[in-house]
């Protein structure tokens, strides 16, 4: 990782859409793997004690848009919530990992954000993709996803 923050490489990797996350994974230090899970797991990231590297791991029977989204989530852990992560947070189907709450919310909302930048979303919206499909082929994420992210930033649009 670079002597820049985190923030500061996220920042540099929400400037287009689609945001390459695997490739802001890695500028942050952090390797993706996948595994084959039952449905209702669907990421988890560990760090090595005393600092060391950290890992996501994605289940690879969920569709791109869901990786996609679940690497978004483990990275927002790493950056809000990286005392927390101890020996792993494992996300449920529903992003539930048995902390609390608002941490789930916050790393949910921040993968949002990170995954469909604001600007870029106004952008994209009166470039005419209106519709949380179009928005969500654009920024290859869900579209529900899309959606929740057009009701945040309707004044905006």
């Amino acid at each position: 990782m670079s002597d820049q923050l985190p923030i500061e490489t996220v920042g540099q990797y929400m400037e287009q859409a689609p945001v390459d996350i695997e490739g802001l994974a890695t500028a942050l230090g952090l390797a993706i793997n996948r595994e084959l899970w039952p449905d209702n797991k669907s990421g988890k990231i560990e760090c090595e004690a005393n600092g060391g590297p950290c890992t996501i791991t994605v289940n690879a029977m969920h569709p791109e848009s869901r990786q996609r989204f679940t690497i978004a989530h483990e990275i927002a852990h790493f950056i809000l919530h990286r005392d927390a992560i101890g020996d792993g947070i494992v996300d449920d189907g529903m992003y539930r990992s048995g902390r609390s709450e608002k941490i789930e919310r916050q790393a949910n909302q921040y993968a949002a954000e990170i995954l469909m930048p604001w600007k870029i979303v106004i952008q994209k919206y009166r470039a005419g993709h209106q519709t949380p499909t179009a928005l969500a082929r654009e920024f290859k994420v869900s579209p529900a996803v899309a959606e929740i992210r057009m009701k945040e930033l309707r004044s905006y649009l």
